[in-house]
This record gives C-alpha cells, sequence and structure tokens, in this order.
C-alpha cells in the first residue's frame, strides 16, 4: 500500500556511514548466511505504543471492556498473564492469549475464534516494509547469502507468512513460538538460526534491533552481528518531542482519545529515523527544515488552528511559507492517509497542535533559526526571547525491571487505569521538583 511513496531527504554523513558499514559486513566473502530479526528491523507497524493495534481493533469493530476496563487494556493484561503461564515455547502464541482473555471476560469460543481473527487480520493490514531493513535484506540476496529469518511474534506461520509475502520478504522462516524453549531461550533460538543457516558462527552475521538477543548472544556464540535499533528508540532520542507530548498528557496519553497522535509518532518514526539519526543540538528536529515541517506542519495541518495564539499562528504561517517544511508536512499528510485514511473520520484531532505549541514555547535555536526567513522580525525577536526549557516526561518504551515494591504497586493500581496514570503523574512531579 505504501511501498511506492518515497520521502525525499539527502541522508546525513553519519546515516551513509550506517549504511556502507551495514551493506559492506553482508558482502564481505566470508559470510555465508545472514539470518535478521523480522518484526522491526525487515517490517513494522506504523504505531509508537504497544496498545496502538489494539485501540485501532476498539475503533474498527467497535469492541468494548467490561465496563471498568477497555478492550485494549484486556487484551495486555491477557498478553502478560500467558507470558507467566506458558513458557514451553521461546514465545507466546495469540490463541494462549485470548484463552485467558475468553475465560476472564467469560465469552464463547465463537466470539474467541472472531477476535483471533480480528487482531490476525488488523496486523497484516498495517504491517509494511522497513526501508533501510529491506535494503540490507535485498544485499544479502544479491549477494547470494543463506537467508535466516526469526520472528519472535505471537502470530502463527501462515499469517506471518502473509506478511511477509505483502512486504516482498523472503528467507527461511523460524518462529519463536515453535521452538522449545529452556533457560537460556535467546541461546536456543540463535542455535536454531545457525542449524537453518547451514554456516559456521563465524560465517553467519545476525541483523536485529534487540542487544541482548541480536548482539550479545550471537557474538558469544563466535557470529558476528549487526544493530539496527527499533524506529521509535531512533525518534525518541532526536529530541523533546514525544516526552513533551506525554508530559502534557499524563493522563490520558495511554487512551484511545490520544489515538491520532500515537499514530502520528509512528508515522514520524517509520519515515524519518528508519536509518538511524543522531541528535542535533539546539534542536528536536535534527536541525532539518524537512523533518521540522514533517512533523510540525503535518500535525498542524490535520488540527484545529483556530485555538492557535497570535505566536503559534505565525510561526505555522512560516513553516506553511517555508518551501522545505511546506513539503515536509505534505508529504507527513499523504503518508497518514496511505495508512489510516479508511479510519480517518473515526479518529480526533486531539494532540495536534501540541507539537506547534512546544516550538512556540521551547523551541530550540536551531529550530527557530529554520523559520527566521519566514516571519516579521519583531515576532521572531519576540518568539525568541520568551522560550523557556520544556516540560518532558520519562520517555520508557518498554518496562525496565520492577523492584518488589513497583510490582506490588501494579498488583494495587495495574498500569494503564486512570488512577495509576493520575499516581504516576503527582509522582514524576514531585521528583522533578526534587
Amino acid at each position: 500500500m505504501n511501498n511506492d511513496f518515497k520521502i525525499s531527504i539527502p541522508m546525513t554523513r553519519d546515516q551513509r556511514e550506517v549504511m556502507d558499514k551495514m551493506t559492506a559486513a553482508i558482502r564481505d566473502k566470508a559470510v555465508k548466511a545472514v539470518s535478521f530479526r523480522l518484526f522491526g528491523t525487515l517490517m513494522i507497524f506504523p504505531f509508537s505504543e504497544e496498545n496502538d493495534l489494539f485501540l485501532l481493533m476498539e475503533k474498527e469493530y467497535g469492541l468494548k471492556g467490561n465496563g471498568r476496563k477497555s478492550f485494549a487494556d484486556l487484551r495486555i493484561e491477557a498478553e502478560t498473564e500467558a507470558k507467566r503461564k506458558f513458557t514451553e515455547k521461546c514465545s507466546i502464541t495469540v490463541e494462549q492469549i485470548y484463552d485467558i482473555y475468553a475465560k476472564k471476560q467469560k465469552i464463547s469460543d465463537t466470539e474467541k475464534a472472531d477476535l483471533i481473527r480480528c487482531e490476525c487480520e488488523m496486523a497484516e493490514k498495517y504491517i509494511f516494509p522497513r526501508a533501510f531493513g529491506k535494503k540490507l535484506l535485498d544485499t544479502a540476496e544479491d549477494g547470494g547469502k543463506n537467508i535466516v529469518i526469526i520472528a519472535d511474534t505471537i502470530y502463527p506461520r501462515e499469517t506471518v507468512l502473509r506478511m511477509m509475502e505483502k512486504c516482498k520478504i523472503s528467507g527461511k522462516l523460524l518462529l519463536a513460538n515453535e521452538i522449545n524453549s529452556g533457560e537460556k531461550p535467546n541461546e536456543i533460538i540463535f542455535d536454531t538460526i545457525l542449524k537453518k543457516g547451514k554456516a559456521s558462527a563465524s560465517a553467519h552475521l545476525h541483523i536485529g534491533g534487540d542487544i541482548a538477543a541480536d548482539v550479545e548472544t550471537p557474538i558469544l556464540k563466535g557470529a558476528k552481528a549487526l544493530l539496527l535499533a527499533d524506529v521509535t528508540a531512533n525518534m525518541i532520542k532526536s529530541g523533546r518531542i514525544r516526552s513533551y507530548v506525554q508530559s502534557e498528557q499524563v493522563y490520558d496519553y495511554d487512551t484511545a482519545e490520544f489515538l491520532s497522535m500515537h499514530l502520528s509518532f509512528g508515522i514520524y518514526s517509520a519515515y524519518i529515523f528508519d536509518i538511524p539519526r543522531n541528535k542535533t543540538a539546539l534542536s528536536d528536529f535534527c536541525g532539518n527544515p524537512y523533518i521540522l515541517g514533517f512533523f510540525v506542519y503535518g500535525c498542524g495541518k490535520k488540527a484545529d488552528i483556530s485555538t492557535l495564539d497570535g505566536t503559534e499562528r505565525a510561526i505555522f504561517d512560516a513553516l506553511s511559507a517555508n518551501p522545505e517544511t511546506s513539503r515536509g508536512g505534505e508529504d507527513f499528510c499523504e503518508l497518514f492517509q496511505r495508512h489510516f485514511g479508511d479510519i480517518e473520520d473515526k479518529l480526533n484531532s486531539n494532540g495536534f497542535t501540541l507539537p506547534l505549541k512546544m516550538l512556540a514555547a521551547h523551541g530550540g535555536s536551531m529550530d527557530m533559526g529554520l523559520l527566521k526567513n519566514n516571519m516579521p522580525a519583531d515576532i521572531h525577536k519576540s518568539w525568541k526571547e520568551n522560550v523557556t526549557d520544556a516540560p518532558t516526561a520519562p520517555n520508557i518504551r518498554k518496562p525496565a525491571e520492577k523492584n518488589k515494591l513497583e510490582k506490588l504497586a501494579d498488583r494495587m493500581f495495574p498500569p494503564g487505569t486512570k488512577v495509576r496514570n493520575i499516581a504516576d503523574g503527582v509522582l514524576f512531579n514531585i521528583k522533578k521538583k526534587h
């Protein structure tokens, strides 16, 4: 659906070095087999949060929770419990998750089967190839390497194969949910990869985004490894925008009311941070006018701008007048429509003014400089003199290892509930003051 749309933005020197290093490693004649982690490396979703797919299921299929919790919250809880309960394989399955969901919500086998089908269909619908990962795969194919693909996923083989076909990805497929587990699942999985690759460890190269599973384990086994970081992680490191938005919406950021903004971050991550970018000093948008326009102007074009104050409106007009920022915003809107156009009428515009408001109140000096020639001098001067430090929230996508007190808090106030969000927001503000 989106493979024919390519954004036009020059690579930085650092990005060129990353591309040259990784393609050269694959072309190395001593390398006979190359393995890839499928999800995150070769295929990605245009999402920025783990519950986005389930929030979309709520929207598209009208799914409801149990009155106290949303479907998305209940679905995540079922997966968490399944990971504790089912340990015989290196990964759980979607059937195991919905077995728990069905038992707790007291739904029939037919209803359970319908939910599984809906989730698999939604996952197939939204998956698309990661451009840089696909380039690396093509390099391996062109070099005649033996290609192995590991999918650490809940989905069944037939679903994963359809996703791969959609993304034009081929190779010997291994599913973690078909591999018997043990005390060291990463090692068991990589041993299976080596057998499938039919090359010695020293002649095997592995590429993925998990440091422990995709870098440390292969190297300890005597193979070569390259890290291709997750696109959302790349985006988070680039500036303050994601953490600012989270701090502004601490009570409802993870709810369906804020889904549009999640999806915007997903588009931003997938297309701008496909090839990792280094953070630029004094800029939240890599010091690049196209990137600034892609997210700030792109979101602004989808917002209700009648609420903007004078400075914010002047910035919006400057973004529109600058050819590069305007081009970036137009591309963002085109990509949002391509990915979510068929459900856009069910989404709201909550949060779309926040990137513009952050730029107006807390913009980096380099970002302000990009718009100087497109704004009245007096307004730009006033803007520059009145910016302050941006309030930010911790940017953690995956939960860290929790201590006993945190685990107790999870049982008393489950993550994702409004009470927990309020408590976390209060604690964050207390910590920030100290």
